[in-house]
């Protein structure tokens, strides 16, 4: 019975159970091609005795990797005092609980952006410029009830506003706006911290805020890729401490990852077992003004900008 198993380019591994002629193993082989390797190191499984009750000894657990070639079969080999026997490897079920996965709900710009339009709000998106293929302007998801405004740290087509977004409320008017959002730019600020205290100063009283930031996704857009939150650590980014009541919260997006070839050893074979989520993201309203001073850095202005401008420019041809 097979538990779990991956694979990818570099080998296979295989972690579960087995049995033959009423006995428990003493190695369990896999072989693929010309390649073949071999554990004898089981572990116990009592949890099988209640379905087994005549298996003399329940160490028939096992966990092995197979360097080898991908695309080709790979067959386990059951060894016992009593004879071996084999099986073909093959893929689990989408039903295997391996593959199952917990999500929340996905980021609702959409519904976000149906209450702007419903209270005719001034929306300032953060971070407004296509930077690649899969983004987007977002300006028309607003139009036409919405006044929008676009912010980057570059000059771009859908950019109103030049600006670094440490320091909003230089370019941008306390109380002013109705709704702040942006869609993986938090990660790339060197003071989040900031930014949801400028967020706080340029939000109107009751002003939505919502963003979307990458948790388990690829280093990218260097030098200026600094963080990765969970939905916890946007909600402390967002809190109640902050001048923010937490709406909604979630992670989306689910991965497996794959660890380095030369890794593969002891508990790192089992980390592509486990899922992570490529995104988080929150919605939250702002409850107060947060006083003056209340978050604070030692980040002067002009070193930042140039910081900033480090990222990609991504110019348009």
């Amino acid at each position: 019975m097979i538990d779990a198993l991956w694979c990818d380019a570099h080998g296979v591994f295989v972690k579960g159970w087995a049995h033959a002629y009423g006995r428990a193993p003493n190695a369990i082989h896999i072989r693929s091609g010309a390649y073949r390797a071999t554990t004898n190191a089981l572990f116990d499984r009592p949890d099988l005795q209640p379905f087994f009750p005549t298996l003399v000894s329940t160490l028939c657990g096992f966990a092995v990797y197979l360097p080898c070639s991908p695309f080709r079969p790979v067959t386990l080999e059951v060894e016992t005092i009593d004879g071996t026997v084999e099986f073909d490897v093959t893929e689990l079920g989408p039903e295997h609980p391996i593959n199952a996965y917990s999500a929340d709900g996905e980021y609702p710009i959409d519904a976000f952006a149906s209450e702007m339009k419903r209270i005719g709000g001034t929306v300032l998106e953060i971070g407004a410029r296509v930077v690649g293929p899969s983004s987007t302007l977002n300006a028309g998801k607003f139009e036409p009830e919405c006044k929008f405004i676009g912010l980057d740290i570059h000059e771009a087509p859908g950019v109103d506003i030049v600006e670094d977004a440490h320091f909003l409320s230089d370019s941008i008017a306390p109380g002013t706006i109705d709704g702040v959002f942006s869609e993986a730019v938090i990660e790339h600020l060197a003071c989040p911290w900031l930014l949801a205290a400028q967020i706080n100063k340029v939000l109107k009283l009751g002003g939505l805020t919502l963003h979307a930031v990458p948790h388990s996704f690829p280093i990218h857009e260097t030098p200026n890729d600094f963080w990765r939150m969970s939905s916890e650590g946007l909600k402390v980014l967002f809190s109640p401490a902050v001048g923010f009541e937490v709406i909604e919260v979630g992670m989306a997006d689910p991965v497996r990852m794959f660890i380095h070839p030369s890794k593969r050893v002891g508990p790192m074979l089992e980390f592509p077992l486990h899922n992570g989520m490529a995104s988080s993201w929150i919605l939250a309203r702002k409850t107060f003004d947060l006083p003056h001073g209340t978050v604070t850095w030692p980040l002067q202005r002009d070193e930042s900008l140039s910081q900033s401008k480090a990222y990609p420019p991504h110019k348009q041809d």
